[in-house]
């Protein structure tokens, strides 16, 4: 099948055109893989910028891991179950998702950040969902907080909550009853 086809392809680097360069590894891929699965790539390579003619490419904002997971996800659609369950691997997932244009990943990571949502972390996932404009994470959030506002205003997380005035200010409508900002934004 194809999607076996392209799996074998990205670690065999097998007709590869192009080296990504991610901190001490590289990544042998193709363009055309990574133009039809991420506008970004495509926008890259489409553009007239040394880096669209270049036979590598650094990227310098994803960890190594991170971008593996990406990669076998513009591949396949699938990431490592194991690579999910793994420290923090949900939360710079989903900014690489949102860095590089991957929907399907970005609802995914999502999907699964708040599955775990909690008192303890969501503060911090709020703060990410800002960062990664992940309106469902950001929705579960605030679903979340409404009833324990005490209790989540206690945690280590809040302060970087308290720093975003617009997160505050979100927090403040939705405690008094006020519709949210980022109800209906349509961000994906």
């Amino acid at each position: 099948p194809l999607s076996a086809d392209l799996k074998s392809m990205l670690p065999s680097g097998r007709a590869s055109d192009i080296a990504l360069y991610c901190g001490h590894r590289q990544f042998d891929a193709h363009r055309f893989v990574l133009r039809a699965r991420s506008p970004y790539f495509k926008g890259l390579f489409a553009s007239t910028m040394r880096d669209a003619d270049a036979d590598g490419l650094p990227i310098a904002d994803t960890e190594p891991d991170v971008f593996e997971q990406l990669l076998l996800w513009v591949y396949t659609g699938e990431v490592a179950e194991a690579a999910l369950e793994a420290k923090d691997m949900l939360e710079h997932l989903l900014m690489a998702a949102n860095r590089y244009e991957c929907g399907g990943l970005k609802l995914l990571c999502e999907a699964k950040l708040c599955e775990g949502l909690s008192v303890e972390n969501v503060a911090m996932r709020l703060v990410l969902a800002e960062q990664a404009e992940a309106d469902e994470l950001k929705e579960a959030c605030l679903e979340l907080i409404k009833p324990n506002a005490a209790a989540v205003m206690g945690t280590a997380g809040w302060k970087d909550v308290a720093s975003n005035i617009e997160l505050v200010n979100e927090v403040v409508a939705l405690l008094a009853g006020a519709p949210t900002a980022g109800k209906g934004k349509g961000k994906k």
